[in-house]
């Protein structure tokens, strides 16, 4: 800035560039590559890995009117060579730190050596470069090197005119730079380094560069925000996830986050949860989406993300000058919210790649369309549907190029790079997992039987021919690669084979060499942790074991909990093996205290919380997901039968509220909010559960546990009515656990026949002949689907069936199962003004006992081993003490069971009129017509009476059962031990209960 040349320009760690030096910097690079023979309209090689140094090369490159092309100076040094062969210079720009690993290199090239902690030599600076250097709009300004598909990487170009035009509306939507410090929060190799180093620099502003030391420091990332006053930057969103759990673990951080004002994201597709966490954290600040790849001008669609942002955050639209359209193969606009390939046009149209006609012109393709200013479009390859907003949703990728942490890979490099080892006969590469999770595996094939390679060797050889992101996280090596049937390579096959050839590659438990003390302990159980895996061994290296740089900060911070005190990434990571670790953590910390972190904290396992929910809007269910808002901070996604996720998020509420359990009714607006709930609108009885096959897949790949309390329950149907929801669905939850994912399901004791009285206890693991089920359609549906959880459960896939007893309501509430058939009598007999003699008894299991075990289980606060659990409290009521009960608290008449049931068809129809005339405006009675239609469903189901007497028939006591005393529940009793076990006396645990049926307004009382 000439009006403002002492401005402060560059900030990098404890020092301060004036933008008066900056030039200064800059003008001496220039004139040192004028010297080294650099004309205009070049192509410069800059080696530096961060610094000032940085921005003073790319300006000094660009005085001379060439471009720049930053390179890593930790690429492999085979690669290096490669790409500045290709560039073909007259010289290549370094700085003081990289000038040994270019010298290194070899390369017959003039080194200019940027270095801003020595001025120029003259005190007034170095002249200006002549004019006649200065670039055009048309020229380009930089070069950036991405993965190829053909295992070389290629150079994709941009010019001025691209990044003028970015920039400019950058400061248009933001404010003028000049009032803004930018963190350069992406490494100098990526694209989106450009526009936070030029930005604030052409406009007047600051740049806050970071020091990185290979290492992924988020906390040092939030610190730098706060030492600086950093007020915008950007973030890959799967970075962001992680930097989003540091903030709501450390109010420090969200402190000294609390400069920002301003986050772009971008690199990858972002889901909502993250976002709105984010923004609830810091309510100052705009999160703004970008969408567009390296070949044009990094990016060319903005969307600024907004409370509306529910479901999805959409790409958006695009900027000044710009334009993103959806076409079909063609080359037509695809219809509204019809999918179809994503094309850029305008001012953002790079020039292209280097050296590569071919490959241009299939992604540049002649602009049919004239109210699209230039000659030229860019086929993305992103998938896309224009919605009716008019808005850019993002729907994949239509080639094998992925994104992994926000760097794009395409697994044809990697699987090229592997191939050209001797021992390899081919080679694929996926992508496992989402987000922060996600890991690149590669598969390999020995070139010849009996002559695989090792691991370690693959390891070391990818290392040398790839950058570091694509260095798989992961090598197995398999005798064949899956087919499919046209007898090309099946990836997604891959999934459960990589699964297999681990486990089976990992070798006899024996092998697993387990922790020798409590710091051992203490490290080993957060590995088991943040990798998911049941054991690891204190000797093997975290990346064997598919650890990345991600994972590996979640590490730290699994770690530091344990020890009830921060760790560092670096002061765990230059250690690979848990052994190392726990010596360097050791030695500041003594046995005795980390003996005490071990027992102070639980360290088993626990599962990446994340968890499908089905039946949601039922009774159980609806307890279930109160007890995991309120106590748990698993994510929650529910499956609901609903129109559209509003009309399932509603549902959810009102039943939430219905229940009364107000902590979680309140708590789930802002849940929805953030995205820690997402409403899945579906079916359980369908194909896919109502899905299509990429959203199918998706959940399968992020969720670690189903819990299934969905079903049909009609006693007067059979088995094909309750087939869908309880067979099929089954089956549709067992395909998407096939991924490592386990199921929880709610079963029903009652799938066993009753038991006569001499009979013995039926065990936790036992299943019934098939003739030997109950005969209804229910209880054989329910069958069948254990019967293939069992089966799935040989195959590998890990489940839990909680089979219940009668579910009896909450001991706080007192709100009942509105269709429980012990509910409705004892409903039926406060209605009708009356009770009977009975003998009948049943068993009673609170829903709060049974909604906390079964989240527990879920979420890992409950360790329970596979296969059938008996959920069963040993609590029972007489039906006959209950009446004395209601008799007692509001005067009910004893009367024989003809005269109870020959009232109940008396309340149910005048019910029925009531009901009948609200519907011409009358006042209904309170319970309405849905009550009275389950009292006349009482009356169906009640057998008549026999005999002389008062008391009900032997056919009514046998409608109920107490299961306490025919089923063994061992397992359950051992595992439940947490909670808190009720009374014996089933009239103790029901008393809220009670009191509730004993204000209901007895409907005969009122007629008489």
């Amino acid at each position: 800035m000439k009006n403002a040349p002492d401005r402060p320009a560059i900030r990098y760690r404890d020092t301060t560039m004036s933008y008066a030096d900056l030039d200064a910097a800059a003008d001496s690079t220039a004139h040192q590559l004028i010297g080294s023979g650099v004309s205009t309209r070049q192509l410069i090689p800059v080696l530096i890995a961060d610094g000032p140094e940085f921005p003073a090369a790319l300006f000094g490159v660009m005085k001379t009117g060439s471009a720049f092309v930053p390179l890593d100076p930790a690429w492999p040094a085979e690669r290096l060579k490669t790409v500045v062969s290709e560039l073909a210079p007259s010289a290549v720009v370094a700085s003081p730190a990289t000038a040994d690993a270019i010298a290194d290199l070899g390369l017959a090239l003039p080194t200019v050596i940027v270095d801003c902690a020595e001025p120029p030599h003259d005190p007034a600076g170095p002249t200006p470069p002549p004019a006649d250097r200065r670039p055009a709009p048309q020229d380009l300004i930089y070069g950036f090197y991405t993965s190829g598909s053909t295992g070389t990487p290629k150079c994709a170009l941009n010019d001025h005119r691209g990044l003028v035009n970015r920039l400019t509306t950058m400061s248009r939507r933001f404010g003028d730079g000049a009032d803004h410090v930018t963190l350069q929060n992406s490494r100098s190799t990526f694209d989106s380094s450009m526009w936070q180093v030029l930005w604030p620099l052409v406009s007047g502003g600051q740049v806050v560069l970071p020091h990185r030391d290979g290492i992924l420091d988020l906390e040092e990332t939030a610190m730098t925000i706060g030492r600086h006053g950093v007020t915008i930057t950007d973030f890959v969103p799967s970075v962001l996830a992680v930097f989003v759990t540091l903030l709501e673990v450390r109010e420090d951080l969200r402190e000294a986050t609390s400069s920002l004002r301003r986050m772009l994201i971008g690199g990858e597709a972002s889901g909502p949860g993250v976002v709105h966490r984010l923004r609830a954290l810091l309510p100052e600040l705009k999160v703004t989406n970008t969408f567009g790849p390296t070949e044009c001008s990094i990016g060319s669609v903005f969307h600024e993300v907004t409370d509306a942002d529910v479901d999805r955050i959409p790409i958006g639209r695009a900027i000044d000058n710009t334009a993103a359209i959806v076409l079909d193969d063609d080359l037509k606009p695809a219809p509204m919210n019809a999918t179809g390939e994503v094309y850029l046009g305008g001012e953002c149209i790079g020039a292209g790649y280097l050296n590569d006609p071919e490959r241009t012109a299939q992604v540049f393709v002649a602009n049919p369309f004239p109210q699209i200013p230039g000659g030229w479009l860019y086929r993305t390859g992103d998938l896309a549907r224009v919605g009716d907003d008019g808005l850019l949703y993002f729907m994949g990728r239509r080639d094998e190029q992925v994104k992994l942490g926000g760097v794009r890979v395409e697994l044809g490099d990697v699987e090229s790079a592997l191939a050209d080892h001797a021992l390899v006969g081919s080679a694929m590469a996926v992508v496992l997992g989402e987000g922060p999770e996600s890991t690149l595996v590669a598969c390999v094939t020995p070139r010849s039987a009996g002559n695989a390679p090792s691991v370690e060797l693959l390891r070391m050889y990818a290392a040398e021919k790839l950058p570091a992101e694509q260095v798989p996280h992961q090598i197995v090596v398999l005798d064949a690669l899956p087919l499919n049937r046209n007898g090309k390579a099946d990836r997604r096959a891959l999934a459960a084979l990589i699964a297999a050839e681990t486990a089976r590659q990992a070798g006899p438990a024996e092998r697993i060499e387990p922790p020798a003390n409590p710091m051992e302990e203490l490290v080993c159980s957060a590995w088991r942790e943040v990798l998911g895996r049941e054991l690891v061994s204190v000797s093997v290296p975290f990346s064997d074991y598919g650890g990345t740089s991600l994972i590996a900060y979640r590490l730290t911070a699994a770690v530091g909990h344990r020890l009830g005190r921060p760790v560092r990434p670096r002061d765990l990571l230059v250690a690979p093996t848990v052994r190392e670790q726990a010596e360097r953590l050791s030695k500041g910390v003594d046995d005795d205290s980390a003996e005490l972190a071990y027992i102070k904290h639980d360290l088993a396992w626990r599962p990446p919380q994340t968890l499908l929910l089905t039946g949601a809007t039922g009774f159980v269910g609806a307890h279930i997901l109160a007890e995991l808002l309120v106590n748990s901070h698993a994510g929650l996604i529910c499956l609901v039968r609903c129109a559209d996720a509003p009309d399932g998020a509603r549902r959810l509420t009102e039943v939430l509220e219905r229940y009364q359990l107000t902590s979680a009714w309140q708590m789930l607006p802002m849940a929805l909010k953030t995205g820690r709930v997402e409403v899945l609108p579906g079916d359980l009885g369908s194909d896919l559960l109502g899905l299509s096959e990429r959203r199918f897949d998706t959940i399968a790949s992020t969720v670690s546990g189903v819990v299934n309390a969905a079903g049909a329950v009609n006693f007067l149907s059979g088995y094909l009515d309750h087939r869908p929801a309880n067979v099929i669905g089954v089956q549709q939850l067992i395909k998407l656990a096939s991924g490592g994912a386990r199921v929880h399901t709610l079963s029903t004791l009652s799938i066993f026949p009753p038991a006569g009285p001499a009979a013995q206890r039926i065990a936790e693991d036992q299943i019934p002949e098939t003739d030997g089920v109950a005969a209804d359609g229910y209880n054989r549906s329910k069958y069948v689907a254990e019967s293939l959880l069992a089966d799935a459960q040989r195959q590998g896939v890990s489940s839990v069936v909680h089979r219940l007893g009668e579910v009896w309501p909450h001991r706080e509430t007192g709100v009942a199962n509105p269709d429980s058939l012990a509910h409705n009598l004892l409903y039926a007999c406060a209605r009708t003004g009356c009770v009977f003699p009975t003998a009948a008894e049943t068993d009673v299991t609170p829903v709060d006992a049974v909604s906390q075990f079964v989240a527990g289980a879920a979420i890992g606060d409950i360790e329970v081993p596979d296969g059938p659990m008996h959920v069963l409290w040993p609590a029972r009521l007489r039906f006959a003490e209950a009446f004395d009960v209601l008799a007692d608290r509001c005067g009910l008449e004893r009367v024989g069971y003809a005269q109870f049931r020959d009232r109940l068809g008396a309340v149910a129809e005048s019910g029925a009129r009531l009901a009948g005339a609200d519907e011409e405006g009358a006042e209904p009675d309170e319970g309405g017509a849905e009550t009275d239609a389950r009292l006349a469903g009482l009356c169906l189901m009640l057998p008549p009476p026999s005999g002389g007497g008062d008391a009900a028939p032997a056919e009514f006591d046998h409608m109920f059962t107490d299961s306490s005393r025919h089923f063994d529940t061992q397992r359950f009793s051992r595992h439940a031990v947490s909670l808190a076990r009720p009374a014996t006396d089933g009239l103790k645990t029901l008393d809220r209960y009670l009191g509730e049926l004993a204000d209901i307004p007895a409907l005969a009382a009122q007629e008489r």
